[in-house]
């Protein structure tokens, strides 16, 4: 799951920060509490006291730099000492910050009120290069492989196995096809029929009943997943 922390101690734009989160994520078919979640702090202590049990919590940090008592920028610093790899993105009200941030390596700097399209496009592209994940990791025949998600066209469920379709061969795994859509990023992996996964970087054409993919091979979609497979194909290509 993507891991956000706010910690901003205005109440108010929190709240509107989270709303802008739900927009977006939802935007891309992703779920609240199944593929992302967001946790608020109003005081640095606080995060603090949670990042030092685990520092891989969050994914994302969304900071404040002026906090009551405190500094956004002093903490993230602290953490970078810590080794915290989470990105980390600064949302203020000053701009005077902006060269004294640096040593933080922050992803982005946003000025309040913050631009949503910008806020949403920082948000996906972290979303996609820090947490989606870059492979798929299976074991086969006593090998252990990680396949490029980006060389996987789609997934078949056959015979209580698993077809992985490459772009000229495929591969069998001893296993249910619910056991690996749980490791694919749902923002390009998509079910088309009940049998079926495909991955929506390939899709060259969606049909009234097959997906062509930009190989020339065809998958099934069934009435029951053919508005759903559109929907999100084109909330993909929004990305």
């Amino acid at each position: 799951m993507y891991r956000i922390a706010i910690c901003d101690d205005d109440r108010i734009f929190v709240n509107q920060l989270n709303k802008h989160i739900d927009a977006i994520m939802n935007d891309s078919r992703l779920i609240r509490e199944k593929d992302f979640t967001v946790e608020q702090y109003h005081e640095a202590k606080a995060l603090q006291r949670v990042i030092e049990q685990d520092q891989n919590r969050y994914q994302l940090l969304l900071l404040d730099i002026e906090l009551s008592n405190d500094s956004g920028m002093d903490m993230a610093r602290a953490f970078r000492e810590q080794q915290v790899k989470s990105s980390i993105i600064y949302i203020t009200s000053h701009r005077d910050y902006i060269y004294d941030c640096f040593d933080t390596q922050p992803l982005w700097y946003l000025l309040k009120p913050i631009d949503y399209e910008k806020f949403k496009e920082i948000l996906l592209s972290d979303y996609r290069k820090n947490y989606a994940g870059t492979r798929l990791v299976i074991k086969i025949e006593g090998r252990q492989l990680a396949i490029p998600l980006d060389e996987i066209y789609a997934l078949e469920s056959t015979q209580h196995r698993t077809r992985i379709w490459l772009k000229e061969q495929f591969l069998d795994w001893n296993g249910a096809l619910s056991a690996l859509k749980v490791q694919l990023p749902a923002f390009s992996f998509c079910q088309s029929h009940n049998s079926y996964i495909i991955n929506l970087n390939h899709v060259l054409e969606i049909l009234r009943t097959d997906v062509v993919m930009d190989n020339q091979k065809t998958f099934p979609i069934s009435r029951r997943y053919h508005d759903q497979t559109l929907e999100k194909y084109f909330a993909y290509l929004r990305l």
